[in-house]
């Protein structure tokens, strides 16, 4: 192939992109950075499991598909209130409330973003909210919450710690056949093949620089999933050359042929040759 990418993200989850990527002539390699674990005292979470089933809110609001999971887990197939509304962030999350949870979501802003849910979630006075997320989750969602005349309950669902330090992963997905792993330690001597990297949250860039350093070879073009992370990397001295616009596999496909797009057939001519 032509060119050579790296996502860095949980190789289970990885597939679609892979895939969506080979279609573009691109072959992939996946690094996992970070590890969503269970927090260590989980009192506050059954507490919310029991408000939850009792009625206690008027919507549930995801911004994770981690966070899908856990709840789906302390909730131990007991069922939601058929009353009780649920937000959701973005298409994948959706697809994990559907899956895990059997509900079908009553909001989901055209941007798949936390601020995205801040300008487009039009709340009625009173609503009360239970809002879990991780523990490196960005203020922005709860700031515009408190912007209106609503009570938001805020719970830790996940902690997110370096790869392979411990904890209880939140869950234990297995990488479908033939997705290829980088083990993160060799992230660094691997920068100078890399045509792409896509980097998915800002947890991982933090991770990356600790890895391999805040520069990329002139050669390597940068992808960051969705703003946040986009911002983090310009924080840490990394070049953002796209941002993709949606956080799913076919977002990142266009995210990646625009910026194959603008090499053009010399750039691919030059990978060839290597």
């Amino acid at each position: 192939m032509a060119y050579q990418a790296l996502i860095l993200r949980n190789p289970a989850r990885a597939a679609a992109t892979v895939q969506e990527f080979e279609q573009l002539g691109i072959t992939s390699r996946c690094a996992q950075l970070i590890d969503t674990v269970w927090p260590e005292d989980r009192s506050q979470l059954h507490r919310m499991g029991e408000e939850l089933v009792a009625g206690r809110f008027s919507w549930l609001v995801f911004t994770s598909v981690n966070t899908v999971h856990v709840v789906a887990q302390v909730l131990d197939g007991r069922q939601l209130p058929a009353d009780l509304r649920i937000a959701s962030v973005g298409q994948k999350t959706t697809g994990a409330i559907a899956r895990l949870l059997g509900r079908s979501v009553h909001f989901q802003p055209a941007e798949q973003s936390a601020a995205g849910m801040v300008a487009e979630w039009r709340l009625e006075a009173g609503a009360r909210i239970c809002y879990p997320h991780g523990d490196l989750a960005s203020s922005t969602l709860a700031d515009g919450l408190a912007e209106h005349p609503v009570e938001v309950s805020e719970c830790i669902a996940y902690e997110t710690v370096d790869a392979g330090r411990g904890g209880q992963p939140v869950t234990e997905a297995v990488a479908a056949p033939g997705i290829k792993i980088l083990p993160a330690e060799q992230i660094g001597a691997t920068l100078e093949e890399l045509d792409l990297v896509v980097f998915s949250a800002p947890s991982v860039v933090r991770r990356f620089i600790q890895l391999a350093g805040s520069r990329l070879p002139s050669r390597t073009q940068s992808i960051a999933i969705g703003k946040p992370t986009a911002a983090a990397m310009e924080r840490a001295g990394l070049p953002v050359h796209a941002i993709s616009a949606q956080p799913t596999p076919q977002g990142l496909a266009r995210a990646a042929q625009d910026l194959l797009r603008r090499a053009g057939p010399s750039g691919a001519a030059e990978r060839t040759a290597e």
